[in-house]
């Protein structure tokens, strides 16, 4: 029995445990109330502020070689200083969420009051596959999902020969009910409207609701809404609920995997498996198609799935529920071409093609650098610049960091348009860092400089204080390395560009290398400083390791001191968030590591998962979901290390399953099945022509096109 349903015996006590639905541009979160109905809505494009244009400072243009040269100095904290007064935006940045940065925030309330009928069974389940959420409650029965055709939400409620009263309500709204409809219009300052039409009869209420704004549309947002709906209520409601479970079947039947015990506690309530996760590897299997069901809910607009996905409760949501491109949007699609997930990216490439546009301005004020940059966090207005604070804000290799994925979408498509299509973009990021990589005299490496390794801080050897502006930290200079190499591949691939890729080449062979600390570990920054924070919840100068693929076992003196980085964190406390735990699942299962994935996977079950099975952060935070679906599939298959390896992390505990349909890197797909630990059939179906390695049972394998064990 496949592990595909969320299932509850009482109702949701509160929003962390509703169930969600979504379409990727309208959901909503289910409370499933006995004598009544809660749903609180989204829209994807709910967000507050504006476009502005005065954020870049370009007194950090002009402060450079003086920050520059405390640094070099050594002086850290003269430079911490320096850089608190110019390396930062201009106002207040990404914290102005009452003006221009805005945040994503709830399109309101829906409540629905019916008689409560006394005693009887209750249960409320997600059935993932279908895209459907259920309760039932003696006679009443209640169904609700959200069309992706017909842009719309559906809510039936069957089991009373009375009218439901039905009530919407959102701050700021115009709200008006006229017994069929209730309409309510607004201004975020983005115009939007919200459109809710009732049909009662023979006993049963069903609701037809959508919402939209103004946001990249110059249309009337209240048209739009009675456009939408007119279409689905005349294809009706068992035409678009049957066309919304077939897409959702269809979209998740792509990939699929089975673990011991699959289905064994299927009837167990989900909160108490969460809370009891030992030995149920069942929950592993439901918690990876939960992951890939929030990733089809929430990015299929035209926004990327932001910090919460996009369900929000709130008008000022924790940390604006924006994008934050210093890890958290990119564990959001970490697994989407593993899982054939592929055309849900989408949105976060269409992101990334708008700050890179954006990022040229920051790049030319605040830096005086051709090309384009972007920070710590984005919005859908396409901030870029510099963030508050020069410990998280100085993150400059943000944006290349994006375009990992846009190198993922290439290694796994094979495809050269995917190349041509966003060369210019690469080439663009590219220009800034050759342009802003500066020779450090202490050692004769290219380094950034101010730069700083995200939100983390050391303990400046100067006066023992802690500070975060240094040259050179770890991850820039993987992630430069990295893009450095992905242009001059790309533009061999074109034919194109060729002195440019000659100088990228020449600074490769300049940049600062890995180096290996005094506690064995990989070193963070420039220098072997010591930490302010050993369990700081970033583990930055891993990110060769995970979701790189520059620290691997053909490097074993490297790998092992990942191993070690690792595991001091670990010791000081390390893992204590939900998408930093789900970051450890992923590191220790490219060290090949079974058991020790699997019990930072358990630990994520425990420590870091809300009821209804969303991320804590806390709060709620989406990414850890998706991060922690990566890993499991890391556990199952890689393909980063020139070749294809079945199993290459696999506990004991999951001795004998399943997986069909994995993407591999070269344009492959792969299914297998194993018992006792051993493999015991793998397909490998690929392009004609395609060649590619493969390692089954510590055996290896060259192929070509396919690939059949045992042969």
């Amino acid at each position: 029995m496949t592990e595909n349903r969320l299932f509850y015996t009482a109702p949701a006590a509160d929003w962390n445990e509703a169930m969600p639905l979504g379409n990727g541009r309208l959901g909503m979160m289910v409370y499933g109330g006995i004598g009544g109905e809660r749903i609180q809505l989204n829209e994807e494009t709910f967000w507050s502020g504006w476009e502005y244009p005065e954020y870049d400072n370009p007194e950090t243009a002009a402060h450079l070689d003086e920050m520059r040269r405390l640094i070099f100095a050594g002086r850290y904290s003269e430079a911490q200083r320096l850089c608190l007064k110019y390396m930062i935006c201009r106002g207040e940045g990404h914290h102005d969420v009452e003006a221009a940065y805005g945040s994503y925030q709830t399109a309101g309330e829906l409540t629905v009051a019916v008689s409560a009928e006394e005693g009887g069974d209750f249960c409320r389940e997600l059935l993932l596959d279908e895209g459907l959420a259920r309760v039932v409650h003696g006679k009443e029965e209640r169904e609700y999902f959200v069309s992706y055709r017909y842009n719309t939400a559906v809510v039936r409620i069957a089991g009373y020969g009375e009218v439901p009263a039905v009530k919407y309500e959102r701050r700021g709204a115009a709200v008006i009910d006229d017994g069929r409809e209730i309409t309510a219009v607004g201004y975020l300052p983005l115009c939007y409207a919200v459109l809710i039409r009732r049909e009662f009869r023979d006993g049963v209420l069903t609701l037809w609701i959508t919402a939209a704004t103004a946001y990249h549309d110059e249309r009337d947002p209240m048209a739009v809404c009675r456009e939408t709906l007119d279409a689905a209520m005349a294809a009706g409601y068992e035409a678009v609920r049957e066309e919304n479970r077939a897409y959702f079947a269809s979209m998740l039947g792509r990939v699929g995997i089975e673990l011991p015990g699959s289905g064994e506690k299927a009837d167990t309530p989900t909160d108490r498996r969460i809370a009891e996760p030992e030995g149920d590897s069942g929950l592993a299997e439901l918690y990876f198609n939960f992951g890939r069901y929030l990733l089809l809910c929430s990015s299929r607009g035209k926004l990327p799935a932001n910090l919460q996905g996009f369900w929000c409760q709130d008008y000022k949501a924790p940390w604006s529920a924006d994008f934050h491109i210093n890890i958290n949007i990119q564990m959001n699609y970490w697994f989407a071409e593993i899982a054939d997930l592929a055309e849900l990216t989408k949105p976060f490439f269409d992101l990334i093609r708008m700050i890179a546009k954006a990022g040229e301005k920051t790049a030319r004020v605040a830096y005086g650098c051709p090309g384009w940059v972007a920070h710590v966090v984005t919005n859908p207005w396409g901030y870029t610049s510099l963030g508050c604070h020069p410990q998280y804000g100085a993150f400059a290799a943000a944006g290349a960091w994006c375009l990992r994925h846009v190198k993922e979408r290439w290694l796994f498509s094979r495809d050269p348009a995917v190349l041509r299509d966003f060369y210019p973009v690469i080439r663009g990021a590219s220009e800034f860092f050759l342009a802003y990589l500066v020779r450090d005299p202490r050692t004769g490496y290219l380094v950034t400089c101010p730069a700083s390794s995200p939100e983390n801080s050391f303990i400046s050897p100067e006066d023992g204080a802690p500070v975060s502006v240094c040259a050179g930290p770890t991850m820039d200079m993987s992630i430069i390395r990295e893009l450095f190499a992905f242009n001059i591949e790309a533009a061999e691939v074109l034919g194109t560009d060729e002195e440019f890729a000659r100088s990228l080449g020449e600074a490769m062979n300049e940049l600062l290398p890995l180096r290996i600390g005094k506690y064995g570990g990989i070193m963070e920054w420039g220098e072997d400083f010591e930490e302010a924070e050993p369990g700081h919840r970033h583990m930055s100068q891993l990110y060769g390791l995970y979701p790189g693929d520059e620290i691997t076992k053909s490097k074993p003196e490297l790998f092992g001191a990942a191993r070690r980085t690792i595991e001091r964190r670990l010791a000081h406390g390390g893992g204590h968030t939900g998408w930093s735990r789900a970051w450890i699942i992923n590191f220790f299962a490219r060290l090949g590591d079974g058991e020790a994935a699997k019990d930072n996977l358990t630990a994520l079950f425990r420590r870091s998962t809300l009821p209804n099975m969303f991320d804590n952060h806390p709060p709620f935070q989406i990414d850890g979901n998706f991060g922690g679906t990566a890993g499991i599939m890391e556990m199952l298959l890689q393909s980063h290390d020139g070749g294809i390896e079945v199993l290459p992390a696999l506990p004991a505990e999951w001795g004998t399953g399943s997986f069909t349909g994995f993407r591999a890197r070269g344009g492959f797909r792969v299914s297998a099945e194993w018992k006792d630990g051993r493999v015991i059939r793998c397909t490998v179906d690929g392009k004609d022509g395609e060649s590619g390695r493969i390692r089954v049972n510590e055996e290896e394998f060259a192929f070509t096109g396919s690939f059949r064990y045992p042969g």
